[in-house]
Order: structure tokens, then sequence, then C-alpha cells
């Protein structure tokens, strides 16, 4: 016989205390011959954000006293990237804390821009 319980239920205070908020759940199964009760617990050991396929990672700016913004970005699962000293994330997940005024453009894209626009803006037409 099995018994499950979840974290601050009866029966799973006490391993809730040991383990917090990597604690999925106890479990209280009895052995084969009968005589014994095993407890085990189910413990989250790593936490990743799932990248969908073809989600744009891009980069973004943070600016150093914004500490709140930081933890934010870095719970959704950003990385700083001390080369650019920009931050990387998800297309998605930049575009969803607001920040679309921040991406940053690399200088190659920008110069792609201008060529391929011409000097009045508009595609393919120079003047």
């Amino acid at each position: 016989m099995t018994k499950t319980m979840h974290p601050g239920e009866r029966g799973a205070v006490r391993l809730m205390h040991a383990y917090g908020d990597r604690l999925v759940c106890v479990r209280y199964r009895t052995s084969g011959s009968g005589d014994e009760r095993l407890t085990t617990v189910e413990l989250i050991v790593e936490r990743a954000v799932i990248r969908k396929r073809g989600d744009q990672v891009i980069a973004f700016k943070i600016r150093d006293h914004e500490h709140k913004l930081r933890r934010e970005a870095l719970r959704r699962g950003a990385w700083f990237d001390a080369k650019s000293g920009l931050w990387q994330l998800a297309r998605h997940e930049v575009l969803r804390l607001g920040l679309r005024h921040r991406i940053a453009v690399a200088p190659d894209q920008l110069l792609r821009d201008e060529v391929g626009r011409g000097r009045n803006g508009l595609l393919g037409v120079a003047k």
C-alpha cells in the first residue's frame, strides 16, 4: 500500500522543513513483507527554462541599478553575456517583460539595414 502526501499536508510537514521548496511529495509505502514502512521523497534537483524550437534568443539591456528587473529576468531564464555586456533571453520572454525598447541590435545588423534600405529609408530605392 502507498500513501502520497504533498508539502504542507499532515505527514509531510517535517520533511517539508528539511527539504523546503524542493519537496514535491512524500510517499509512505509498506515493504513486500508488510512489516516495514518505507518513507520516500520526491525532490526537485534542477529547474531549467524550456526553450521552444525556433524561439530566437536575443540580447537586451538591464541597467545596473535595476535589481528587481534583473531578478525577474533570471527567474525567466536570462543570462548575462559578459563579452557583449548584454543579457540574453528568449524573444517572447523579453516581450512579456515589456522590454521591446531595450532589445539590442548588433552593429552588423544596423549596417545591413542601412544598406538594404538606402538613404531614404525605403527598401531597394536609393536616391
